[in-house]
Order: structure tokens, then C-alpha cells, then sequence
């Protein structure tokens, strides 16, 4: 770890890790020289290599069948073993890619507060993640003062809104949200709430969707209804 009042808590070094990798490859290198294989990269998909051991004595995995999974189809050489396209995340089409980080680069650039409504749906994914990764990346763990950056919101959020956003964000929602709100909520705040014109008694409905607010360490969130399970993990 590299807090160094947790590392007191260790008796390890740091050269002991470095030690376990190099026996790890030596002992890989030696096994790989014994296949006739050269590198990593020539055991990608190198099926024919695998066998299942037997397991007589144990009952559960003497009835564990991997023949479907070490099947080797048939295939020419022109089909890859190996990652060989990169995968496009479009993240340019995000709401943070597409508007947010424009219009809130005032505030990250010169600390100028921002205010803005927006609609939103639950193809907006990790909405506010980006934007706080940038204020994060200038300011640190310190962020920015509070309110700088307020976000309001009109819809159904999508999963993750408002993930990791530190100290100087805050998002209001008026509507509802998919599950992880506030994942690894980092400082900033979140509030949710029913629209305006609903009419169903808020305390008796389902308004943020299971395991909001994963690994937050900081921060504060209002939500006006019922959360799903694993709130708050």
C-alpha cells in the first residue's frame, strides 16, 4: 500500500513481491521452454495444451465435465486468438463527453461557478464521472469549494450517476435512478427526488435502483423515497 500508516501494519517488503514474480517466471519460462513455446503470447489459445486432471476421490469435481469449454473448433487462420481490434467504449457520445466537460470547463480551468439543467435518461451512464475526473486530475483530493459545479437533472438516470464525484459537484435529480448512484462517491453531493408532479407518496416507492453509494468514502446525498438492496455497501 502506499499510505504509510498502513504499511506500518505490514512486516513485508516490497522486494519479497518482487521476488514471488521473478521464481513465478522463471518457473513459467521453464515449463514454456519444456512445450517447445517461446513467449505468453504463443499459449494464447493453445487449447490442444490443456487436460482436465481426474478427480476420483473428490465427489463434486469428479463430476465437473470441462470437455465444452476445452473444445477447439475448428477455424483458419485468419480468426484471432488474441485481442487484436481495439474495443471502441464510444465515450465520446456520453453526456459528459458530448456536453458536460464543455460546459463546465470554467469551473474546472478557473474555478468559476456553473450552473446548468438538463434532461437526462438511463442510456446516461456514469453521468458527472468524467467531469470529476478532470477536477480531481487539477485540484486533487481537495477539490473544488463547495457548489461550484451544480448539475440538475430531469429523468431516469442510468446506472452509476454520479460515480466517484469529489468535493466542489453537486448533482440534483428530479426523477429516478438505475443501480450504483454515488458509486465510490468521492466528496461531491447527490440528491434525488420524485418529479414535481408525481402524484404516489414518495417514502412508499422505489426511487434509486440496488448497491447505491459502493465504496463511497465522502460526501452527502439526500434521497426522497426507497432505495433498492445493498444500499450503502
Amino acid at each position: 500500500t502506499q499510505d504509510e500508516k498502513l504499511r506500518a501494519r505490514f512486516t513485508g517488503k516490497p522486494e519479497y513481491v518482487e521476488n514471488l514474480m521473478i521464481f513465478i517466471a522463471r518457473e513459467l519460462r521453464e515449463i514454456m521452454a519444456r512445450l517447445g513455446i517461446r513467449s505468453v503470447a504463443e499459449l494464447v489459445g493453445r487449447i490442444d495444451l490443456v487436460r482436465q486432471k481426474s478427480q476420483d476421490d473428490n465427489f463434486k469435481l469428479s463430476r465437473v465435465d470441462l470437455k465444452r469449454v476445452l473444445f477447439h473448433p475448428y477455424i483458419d487462420a485468419s480468426v484471432g486468438h488474441m485481442h487484436m481490434v481495439d474495443q471502441d467504449h464510444e465515450l465520446e457520445r456520453t453526456l459528459d463527453m458530448s456536453k458536460l466537460l464543455r460546459m463546465c470547463r470554467p469551473a474546472i480551468e478557473d474555478q468559476k461557478p456553473i450552473r446548468a439543467k438538463l434532461a437526462i435518461n438511463n442510456i446516461n451512464r456514469v453521468v458527472g464521472t468524467l467531469v470529476g475526473s478532470e477536477v480531481t486530475r487539477r485540484y486533487g483530493e481537495s477539490g473544488l469549494p463547495d457548489n461550484t459545479i451544480k448539475l440538475n437533472f430531469e429523468g431516469s438516470a442510468g446506472q452509476s450517476f454520479g460515480a466517484f464525484i469529489p468535493k466542489g459537484m453537486t448533482l440534483e435529480l428530479e426523477g429516478d435512478a438505475n443501480d450504483y448512484l454515488g458509486k465510490g462517491l468521492s466528496g461531491g453531493t447527490i440528491t434525488v427526488y420524485p418529479p414535481k408532479k408525481s402524484i404516489f407518496e414518495a417514502d412508499e416507492n422505489i426511487l434509486i435502483g440496488n448497491v447505491a453509494f459502493y465504496g463511497a468514502t465522502s460526501g452527502t446525498s439526500y434521497i426522497n423515497g426507497v432505495a433498492g438492496e445493498r444500499f450503502a455497501v
